[in-house]
């Protein structure tokens, strides 16, 4: 009895130690579980507080990339895209309602097929793919929902850890508490990243574009198909990566499809048979046009810090990151003809390279279309490699030579009471400035003598500019030149940088093209610009473009300017520059080192200045050896783009304003001319030139006399003048004119001094002769100034036959006197004889 008490006493004691054993095991099972449970959810608490704090507007105000357009040449009043910008991310917004059901579909069924069911954490399928990788033995599945995928790309590093999974979780919880699905998944079709290893793609418009060269509302189910398979594992799956697997990745997501009821039996069919044209991805990663493209970044840019006060950084970031469209006024058949002459090494004296790789001698060229101030094409240089390029035609600035007297000097002269047909001495010239005395010598080195302010611009002489810059004032020429949007130094605020363009920091193609721009456009001188507008991402301007504009000069002065220039080209120094049946107005401009060339000019369409030279400042020569001048290569290749640009536009004049005048006048005096005019040994010298109305001559020219002079000596004939040796003559009397210089004029200038081998130098006319010459007047109307008048003498018609009378009987009564003296000596001799 007791033994076997003992023996149940025995058994429960075991029972009890064994169910104290089991009780350890599980209240110290329950600690450790208690105690993970605390750590993971400490470690969860830890990783959710150190999340970064969700901003719902960072999910639609992503970084996008903005867009340059060009007026469409096919299609008016439509534009063109001709440059995606970009930063870190090529991404271009569009909204979920333009993006096809087929593409929206297959993402869901590829990367989220529960994604209307869930709210931002799918725990179905966090336990599917967990069991999955399980039996895979590897991580073959991803539990992640589109909206984790987002929090991803937006919000957290790329890293791949607990801490990041839990953020991402609880983030995307707290997303879905903000947003709808359908805003949520427009922000990860805009966000995801769409591209390979050497292309850089974000969002499903880009994607569309840069795979299929077409919107993403143009997709069929196909195209839908193949960039959904991307997201997965984009420098795999790319077609530009590896089209074969693009092909197998999409037949994989039309699969998904069909099953999940997205698509029907024909349409998996009919996509999977569908032969895929995949277009080529340049245009959207780099653009061309880069000149042009880039001073249109450029002018944003600087717009943006003027207007909304950002700094240069926060600027950059707007134009690149902002989603902005670009509105800009480039003309795509202008800056493509600029482009292929560029590229045609003929039109450049030479073509080599420098150290640094560059093609030289450099150029540059600019259009501006002036009636507007948009510029129409810019090239900046030869050859163009990558982007953000040294642009010449607009950041360069060279000295401008000659082509800058139509600014400096003619323009001020005209305005300021000169007219074509001023005239002026070019003679030797010394101007007394700062610095020392500066003598200013012609391009030839010689010297015409007396010209026609016409006459000056046409040749390009230098002499008669920097008289004209002396008489109207430095500080006249140095107020027209700011008003046509030059930058004057004060260093050159002197006589020679303005009558010759020698500037100390020079100009930009820009700037006298805009320049020329105000004289073709009636004297209104027109900012010149590259864009009319920038729209954000929301639609909104963000910056309109209304050039300034002011008047230089009157329409009439501008006109008169337009003519003297058109004579540069007609048959001056500008004669390279003519195009077929378009009128052309331009000067040229050659540096005085030869290290810069330029034609600066226009038509009754656009105003265009080329530049040439070396980025080193070399002497520009051509390949044998002599200088290059505006007047030759820069002259030809201003002709060939603009030949190509004219072709298919109506000819046409300029137009004339009213208030102007054309008037027959005396081409060395500027006056009105008489019948002595016509009788010039070199030819008639009565011109038709054009003068603004109340600045036409009103007196008559007394720069011609006629003069009766000795044959062998060339100087006045006197009595004892044998009558073989004399004839009368026209001359040109200007009376400070020094008898030494040697001018182009010399033989025509009238003789000061008398005939000294005949008999003594005195001062005794021969018979029949004025004392002193004179000239002559033609009363108006009189008809005589194109009449044959070979003998006619000074004066009136009247006073005309007088004078001639006078001047045959004193001939004839010293013929009889010379007859007489030889008869009496005949009569002498024979009485000796005798």
């Amino acid at each position: 009895m007791n033994d076997g008490n003992e023996k149940s006493h025995r058994q429960r004691g075991k029972s009890k130690k064994r169910f104290n054993i089991f009780h350890i095991v599980l209240i110290s099972i329950l600690l450790i579980i208690v105690i993970a449970v605390g750590a993971v959810g400490g470690y969860v608490l830890a990783a959710i507080r150190s999340a970064p704090p969700l901003n719902p507007d960072e999910f639609l105000t992503q970084s996008q990339s903005s867009i340059v357009y060009a007026p469409d040449p096919k299609n008016s009043g439509s534009y063109i895209q001709v440059a995606n910008l970009h930063g870190d991310q090529n991404r271009l917004w569009v909204s979920i309602n333009k993006i096809p059901d087929n593409l929206k579909n297959a993402f869901i069924a590829t990367e989220d097929a529960r994604f209307y069911k869930h709210h931002g954490i799918d725990f179905i399928r966090i336990m599917g793919a967990f069991v999955a990788n399980i039996k895979a033995g590897d991580i073959t599945q991803g539990g992640s929902t589109i909206t984790q995928q987002l929090i991803k790309t937006v919000m957290l590093s790329p890293e791949k850890t607990l801490k990041r999974k839990i953020q991402e979780a609880y983030l995307a919880y707290q997303l879905e508490n903000v947003y709808s699905k359908d805003q949520i998944l427009e922000a990860y079709l805009n966000t995801i990243f769409l591209g390979s290893p050497n292309i850089n793609v974000n969002g499903v418009e880009a994607a569309s574009l840069i795979y299929f060269g077409k919107h993403v509302d143009q997709l069929d189910l196909a195209e839908c198909a193949v960039i959904a398979g991307i997201t997965k594992n984009p420098s795999r799956y790319s077609p530009y990566a590896n089209e074969k697997n693009a092909k197998e990745r999409q037949e994989l997501v039309l699969k998904l499809m069909l099953e999940q009821g997205y698509i029907t039996q024909d349409e998996y069919e009919k996509a999977i048979n569908e032969k895929l044209e995949y277009k080529t991805a340049q245009w959207v990663t780099d653009y061309d046009h880069a000149y042009f493209v880039d001073q249109v970044i450029n002018d944003v840019i600087n717009d943006l810090q003027k207007k909304y006060n950002y700094s240069r950084d926060d600027a950059v970031k707007k134009v690149y990151n902002g989603g902005l469209k670009i509105y800009s006024t480039m003309d795509i058949s202008v800056q493509e003809n600029i482009e292929k002459s560029f590229e045609n090494n003929d039109l450049f004296p030479q073509t080599k390279k420098d150290t640094n790789g560059a093609l030289q001698p450099q150029g540059a060229m600019i259009i501006i279309d002036y009636h507007t101030g948009e510029i129409k094409g810019i090239v900046g240089g030869r050859g163009h490699e990558g982007k953000r390029l040294l642009n010449r035609a607009t950041q360069s600035k060279r000295q401008p030579g000659s082509s800058i007297k139509p600014l400096t000097v003619y323009t001020p002269a005209i305005d300021n009471g000169y007219t074509t047909r001023s005239p002026i001495d070019d003679t030797p010239f010394v101007v007394h400035q700062k610095g020392g005395d500066w003598q200013v010598h012609n391009y030839e080195n010689n010297y015409w003598g007396r010209i026609s302010l016409r006459e000056a611009i046409q040749y390009s002489r230098n002499i008669p500019a920097a008289k004209l810059v002396m008489a109207l004032g430095v500080d006249t020429s140095v107020k027209y030149a700011e008003s046509f949007g030059l930058d004057i130094d004060p260093e050159d605020r002197y006589p020679a940088p303005m009558a010759l363009g020698g500037l100390t920091h020079g100009v930009s193609p820009l700037q006298m093209a805009a320049a020329y721009g105000a004289l073709a456009n009636g004297g209104v001188y027109i900012t010149p610009h590259t864009y009319t507008k920038v729209v954000d991402k929301d639609g909104s301007v963000l910056l309109e473009n209304k050039p300034d504009k002011h008047v230089v000069v009157s329409k009439q002065v501008a006109y008169i300017m337009t003519s003297l220039m058109r004579s540069v080209v007609s048959g001056g120094t500008g004669t390279g520059a003519q195009i077929p049946n378009m009128p052309v107005a331009g000067k040229t401009g050659t540096t005085s080192n030869y290290k810069d060339a330029w034609f600066v000019g226009y038509t009754p369409y656009y105003s265009a200045a080329v530049w040439m030279g070396y980025d080193q400042n070399e002497v520009l020569k051509a390949p044998n050896g002599r200088y290059v001048t505006g007047g030759s290569y820069p002259a030809r290749l201003w002709k060939d783009v603009m030949t190509k640009v004219h072709e298919g536009l109506t000819s046409k004049e300029f137009d004339v304003p009213d208030g102007l005048t054309w008037v027959d006048v005396c081409k060395d005096s500027g006056e009105l001319p008489t019948d002595l005019c016509a009788r010039d040994p070199r030819g008639s010298r009565v011109v038709r030139d054009i003068f603004i109305k109340g600045t036409e001559p009103k007196g008559y020219c007394t720069v011609h006399q006629v003069a009766t002079v000795d044959v062998t000596t060339g100087k006045l004939a006197t009595e004892y003048c044998p009558p073989e040796d004399v004839q009368t003559k026209v001359f040109m009397n200007i009376p400070d004119r020094d008898p030494s210089l040697n001018t182009r004029d010399k033989a025509y200038i009238l003789p000061e001094e008398y005939c000294d081998i005949h008999g003594p130098a005195t001062q005794s006319p021969w018979p029949g002769q004025s004392e002193p010459p004179q000239n002559g007047v033609e009363a108006p109307g009189s008809g005589q100034t194109n009449g044959d008048t070979e003998n006619n003498t000074p004066g009136s018609p009247q006073e005309e036959n007088v004078n001639g009378n006078n001047a045959v009987t004193g001939a004839l009564n010293q013929i009889r006197k010379f007859i007489d003296n030889n008869i009496d000596n005949n009569k002498e001799k024979r009485a000796d004889k005798n």
